[in-house]
C-alpha cells in the first residue's frame, strides 16, 4: 500500500487528524505526480485551500500545463476567486486540448458575475469551434434556459434529441425541452416531451413542472394524476396542494379539493393562498361561516392581500355589515393601497351609511382605473343623482350607455337629468 492510499484509508475510518498529517508530510517529499494527486485527494475532501496550495506549488513548476490551469481554476471557483480563475482559464490558448472546457468554465464564471452578453459570446465561439460537440450544444441549452430566453434554448435541446441525445449529463434532455417550450407558452408540445421525459424519472420539480403546464391548458386530469404521483413522492412539496386542490374545483370535485386544502394547511400553515383559495370554496359549499374564517387567516399572513380583502368585503356587503366593510378597508390601507375594486365597496359601505364625504372620497379613488367599466359608471352616477350632482351624473350615466348600449334603462333617465 502506497503512502498516499495509507492516508486515504486512515481517513476513511475515521482517523482523520491520522490522515491528513500524513499527506501533509507526503507533501514535503513526494514528486509531482503525487502532489498532484494529494490536491486531488484535499479537493475531494472539502480541504479546498490545502488542494489550492499544493496546485499553486505545481503550477509554478509546470506554468505551460493546461490540464493544471483548469484544475486550478475549478479550485478558485469554489472558493468565489473568480478574478484568479478567469485569468488561468484566459492563459489557455485556442487550439489546445483544454481550450473548449476552458470557454466553458470561462462562460459559467462570466454568468456568475451578471456578465451575460460576454458568457454568451464564450459560448457562441466554443460551438463555433466544435459545432457537434454535444456538451456545448447542451451548455447552449441551459444557458437560455436560465436567462428565459426559451426560444434559443429549444433550439439546441431540439438539436441534442436529434442527434441522439435523450439524455445528457445524467440529464433528460426531453425534460428540458419541455421546461422551454413550457416557458414559451407552447403547452401542448411540451406535454408531450414531459411524458416522454417522465417514464422513468422521479424528480418531484419535474412532475411539478408537468402538472404546472397541464394546468394552464385546463388538462385537469392530467394534473390531478400528475400532482397526486408528486404528492406520493414528496408530501411536504407544498406548493402542489393550492393547484391540485384548484384541479379538483375544476372537475366538479368539491369535497376532494376541501379536503386537499386542509391538508395542505397543515403540511404549510404560513401559505396564505391555501387559505385564501379555501376561504372561496367554502363560500361556494355555503359554508360561510367557514368561508370567513379561513379569508380571515388569510389576511393574518398578509394583510395586503387584497383578494382577501375584496372578498370579505362582499360577504360584509351582503350581510349589511357595512362598518366591517370600512374597516377592512382602514386595515387594509395601513400595508399598501387598495385596489380599484376595494376603494368601490368602500364607497358602496359609506354610502348605505349615508356618509357622503367617505363615500365620495372613495368613488373618486375608485374612478381612474374603473372609467371603463359600465357597472361602476352606473352606480357612481345613481350616487352623485342621490347627493344632488346632476351634470357630473348624467355625464357617468352617458358613458356606461356607451359602453354597454343594452343599458336601455339609461336612456330615460338621462333624458330626465337634461330636462331638470
Amino acid at each position: 500500500m502506497s503512502s498516499v492510499e495509507n492516508a486515504i484509508e486512515k481517513i476513511d475510518r475515521g482517523e482523520i487528524e491520522e490522515g491528513l498529517k500524513l499527506l501533509k508530510d507526503l507533501r514535503e517529499s513526494s514528486d509531482h505526480d503525487t502532489l498532484l494527486e494529494i490536491a486531488q485527494i484535499y479537493n475531494e475532501l472539502g480541504f479546498i485551500e490545502e488542494a489550492i496550495d499544493v496546485t499553486e506549488e505545481l503550477m509554478a513548476f509546470h506554468p505551460d500545463v493546461d490540464e493544471l490551469k483548469l484544475f486550478g481554476a475549478e479550485l478558485y471557483m469554489e472558493m468565489e476567486r473568480e478574478e484568479e480563475a478567469l485569468h488561468l482559464l484566459a492563459s489557455v490558448e485556442p487550439g489546445a486540448e483544454q481550450y473548449l472546457e476552458a470557454l466553458l468554465l470561462s462562460a459559467d464564471l462570466y454568468e456568475r458575475q451578471g456578465l451575460i452578453e460576454v458568457a454568451e459570446q464564450k459560448l457562441l465561439t466554443a460551438k463555433r469551434e466544435a459545432p457537434n460537440e454535444p456538451v456545448i450544444t447542451f451548455g447552449l441549452g441551459e444557458f437560455y434556459l436560465h436567462q428565459g430566453n426559451f426560444n434559443r434554448s429549444i433550439l439546441y435541446y431540439e438539436e441534442l434529441l436529434k442527434s441522439g441525445y435523450d439524455t445528457f449529463n445524467h440529464t433528460s434532455t426531453s425534460l428540458r425541452l419541455a421546461e422551454a417550450l413550457s416557458g414559451s407558452g407552447k403547452f401542448e408540445e411540451a406535454l408531450t416531451h414531459y411524458e416522454n421525459g417522465l417514464k422513468d424519472d422521479s424528480n418531484p420539480d419535474d412532475w411539478f413542472g408537468f402538472a404546472l403546464t397541464a394546468d394552464r391548458i385546463g388538462e385537469n386530469q392530467k394534473t390531478i394524476q400528475a400532482l397526486n404521483h408528486l404528492k406520493e413522492l414528496d408530501p411536504q412539496y407544498t406548493t402542489l396542494y393550492p393547484i391540485l386542490a384548484h384541479a379538483y374545483e375544476e372537475e366538479g370535485a368539491l369535497q376532494e379539493a376541501m379536503d386537499i386544502y386542509l391538508e395542505g394547511m397543515r403540511l404549510d400553515e404560513f401559505n396564505e393562498e391555501l387559505y385564501l383559495q379555501a376561504g372561496q370554496l367554502a363560500l361556494r359549499l355555503k359554508d360561510e361561516e367557514k368561508g370567513i374564517e379561513l379569508l380571515k387567516h388569510a389576511l393574518s399572513l398578509d394583510p395586503a392581500n387584497m383578494k382577501a380583502t375584496s372578498l370579505l368585503m362582499d360577504q360584509y356587503i351582503a350581510n349589511e355589515q357595512y362598518e366591517y366593510v370600512i374597516d377592512l378597508a382602514t386595515e387594509a390601507e395601513r400595508y399598501g393601497d387598495l385596489s380599484p375594486d376595494a376603494h368601490w365597496k368602500t364607497a358602496m359601505a359609506y354610502r348605505e351609511l349615508e356618509e357622503d364625504e367617505g363615500a365620495l372620497k372613495r368613488y373618486e379613488n375608485a374612478y381612474n382605473e374603473l372609467e371603463d367599466q359600465a357597472e361602476f359608471l352606473e352606480d357612481f352616477g345613481w350616487y352623485l343623482i342621490e347627493i344632488g350632482q346632476r351634470d357630473k351624473a348624467k355625464q357617468l350615466l352617458q358613458k356606461a350607455l356607451d359602453r354597454d348600449p343594452e343599458r336601455l334603462h339609461l336612456e330615460e333617465e338621462i333624458v330626465r337629468l337634461e330636462e331638470r
